[in-house]
């Protein structure tokens, strides 16, 4: 893996210790496609959730509802705090 995606997954990691719940799963998604490629955010979300790439680009790739987006803004604001800026490129 790329070096700035292995700073991703190491990002995430801080970030969700604990990792995530699976409701959290698609809006963590939503918020990686907005700083990444389709490619890439299927393989930093296969490091750090331990998921099949294929599988997550396919989630990344689903609607997200209101409330979905709701908690993706949530999850946003927590990764900004430990580094996450999708614009700095």
């Amino acid at each position: 893996m790329e070096p700035h995606l292995t700073e991703v997954v190491a990002l995430l990691r801080r970030a969700f210790p604990g990792g995530i719940d699976a409701d959290d799963r698609l809006p963590l998604l939503a918020v990686l496609s907005e700083g990444l490629c389709e490619e890439n955010a299927g393989r930093v979300g296969a490091a750090f959730l331990g998921a099949d790439r294929h599988a997550v680009e396919n989630d990344a790739a689903r609607p997200v509802n209101r409330a979905r987006r709701e908690r993706a803004a949530v999850l946003r604001g927590r990764l900004a705090r430990h580094g996450w800026d999708p614009d700095e490129d």
